[in-house]
């Protein structure tokens, strides 16, 4: 998700583009020994929540399949501040590779549906990362969704309160059955052993100050029913806390704690600069100093 030149179109796309086949058909990362899957509801939360153990995956040797149900896009107008979040996670994760923000796009297809994703390009025997983008509304905290996409969420998706669900930038729509589906795919596709999601334990539903978006618990839902309804092995299933880790004790290493900030600043240079940075250097928001020294996995 490198700035592009004027010949490769808008800056969230890297030049490339690979075609694929009109059926189910995704293109592949570099061969991988094994491969972690992630499936967060908004552009961060993998670096938020799941973060050092994604890097940790990743220094193991192990390829990382990330998927991102919504596009973290608050109600704002248009598509421009959810490709700066998305171009936020590309340049995060090169961070962590130690290798050059370059990306190729590689869409994948299944079921008559394109959906937006990209390969990061990594020398010969290195982790691939894959990094996917639904780009389905913002449902806010409460679930109540926003008035420019017309209120819509994924809790009333869960709930029946509507019967699809549409991308916000119409890329494609989804009944529940159709998006369990396509996530099976996306999770039966990457042939991960791990599947790594937030807390689908969690029923506050976003109704409290305090509780945890209501996104993150319901796309983690979707995601570990996706996860048990692949066909043969599945795999094991990882939930991670969200907003309530404030209240919990700060539990990562020094190192680790500040391996992860370091790569969340980098996330945040496409979003909290003025213009594109090459690293937010300004003061974090309390909630983020919080979350940069907590980690916790469900229970």
């Amino acid at each position: 998700m490198r700035a592009a030149t004027a010949v490769c179109g808008l800056a969230i796309l890297a030049c490339g583009q690979i075609a694929v086949p009109a059926q189910s058909s995704a293109a592949a990362p570099a061969p991988c020994r094994n491969t972690v899957f992630a499936g967060v509801a908004h552009p961060d939360d993998d670096l938020l929540f799941m973060s050092p153990d994604l890097l940790n995956d990743w220094g193991r040797g192990a390829c990382l399949d990330i998927v991102y149900l919504t596009a973290g896009d608050a109600g704002s107008t248009g598509t421009g501040y959810a490709e700066r979040r998305e171009q936020g996670v590309g340049r995060a994760y090169a961070l962590m590779a130690g290798v050059p923000n370059d990306w190729r796009r590689q869409d994948r297809k299944h079921a008559g549906r394109t959906v937006r994703a990209f390969a990061l390009r990594v020398p010969a025997g290195r982790p691939g990362v894959r990094v996917t983008f639904l780009r389905l509304p913002d449902g806010l905290h409460d679930g109540s969704g926003t008035r420019l996409q017309r209120g819509q969420s994924l809790l009333k998706l869960e709930r029946r309160r509507i019967r699809r669900i549409t991308a916000m930038d119409r890329s494609a729509s989804y009944d529940a059955r159709e998006l369990t589906a396509m996530l099976s795919w996306f999770v039966a596709d990457s042939h991960a052993r791990t599947v790594r999601t937030l807390d689908f334990r969690n029923a506050d539903y976003g109704r409290a100050p305090k509780s945890d978006h209501s996104d993150h618990e319901v796309a983690a839902r979707f995601v570990k029913s996706a996860a048990a309804s692949i066909p043969g092995r599945k795999p094991f299933v990882v939930g991670y806390r969200g907003y309530s880790i404030n209240a919990l004790s700060s539990n990562l290493a020094l190192q680790s704690a500040r391996r992860k900030e370091k790569v969340f600043r980098r996330y945040l240079s496409t979003t909290l600069c003025t213009r594109m940075c090459a690293d937010y250097t300004g003061s974090l928001w309390s909630s983020y100093r919080r979350w940069m020294v907590r980690q916790y996995r469900g229970k």
